[in-house]
């Protein structure tokens, strides 16, 4: 049994993913990873990293000597059964549908076993992609449900590395819902939830690629969503719903000419 007050926070992930925390340890690595998006982050990647080795290289068959040796000790083959090791339920509720939405970024690969990586477009569409999915099926799209942006904002704060742009479109047809820390990659972004009628909308803004410039925005459908992704002053903003992409395009819109008067309305140092 490990201890579950080991100063090595690797080895508490590694025994939590080989279930071999008591209910105690389990709790203390919850907390862990509940304070940490980062180990949480590298939870979902050890997590990801396993099933993909599982679904993706093919089952050896046991050598013929090996198998005679098991028939000779009275056990007929195919019937003995390892047995599964002990995890949390409410430990893997919290955390495998973030590993779940990883290891589709594993498997796409083509056989190499690697996260979702700052590598392409598309592996940053896919990975935010499988975010807003996730909350859908989880029923829980935010982690701080308020339509307030000053509460929403200093709340990535220490969370995120970046201070994050949250604006109020209410008067705009698209009223705050929250926000939430989402991983792409190895790297805790933040996620702003807005609402249209009974559709939502999530906002995720990162470092863009390249430090300066814009871009300008880009729509298209990604596994069936609509999305439309822009840069502007060096951050990378995409937005996903499930809305027509027109409405989708005027959401996006109006996030930029919102941030833009709050930028305006900003005191320079």
């Amino acid at each position: 049994m490990i201890e579950r007050h080991s100063d090595d926070p690797t080895l508490l992930l590694h025994a939590a993913l080989d279930g071999e925390l008591d209910a105690a340890g389990t709790l203390d690595v919850e907390g862990r990873l509940a304070a940490d998006p980062a180990l949480a982050a590298e939870y979902a990647r050890l997590v990801a990293l396993r099933d993909a080795i599982r679904t993706r290289l093919p089952r050896e068959r046991a050598p013929d000597a090996l198998r005679a040796r098991v028939i000779a000790m009275g056990h007929t083959p195919g019937t003995i059964k390892l047995a599964a090791p002990r995890r949390s339920g409410r430990f893997l509720e919290r955390y495998g549908s973030l590993a779940a939405s990883l290891a589709l970024g594993v498997a796409v690969g083509a056989g190499s076993y690697g996260l979702i990586a700052r590598s392409s477009d598309d592996d940053v569409q896919r990975a935010i992609v499988s975010g807003f999915i996730r909350g859908r099926l989880s029923g829980q799209t935010v982690d701080v449900a308020t339509s307030d942006r000053h509460t929403v904002k200093p709340w990535f704060s220490g969370k995120i590395a970046d201070a994050t742009t949250v604006v109020d479109l209410k008067t705009d047809g698209f009223p705050l819902v929250g926000g939430r820390v989402d991983v792409v990659g190895n790297m805790p972004v933040a996620t702003l939830v807005y609402q249209r009628r009974e559709h939502q909308i999530a906002l995720t803004e990162m470092p863009a690629s390249s430090a300066d410039g814009s871009k300008a925005p880009r729509g298209e459908t990604h596994d069936g969503y609509s999305m439309v992704e822009w840069t502007e002053r060096g951050r990378l903003y995409v937005a996903v719903s499930d809305l027509p992409p027109a409405e989708l395009d005027a959401f996006g819109a109006a996030f930029r000419r919102a941030a833009a008067a709050e930028r305006e309305d900003t005191p320079k140092p």
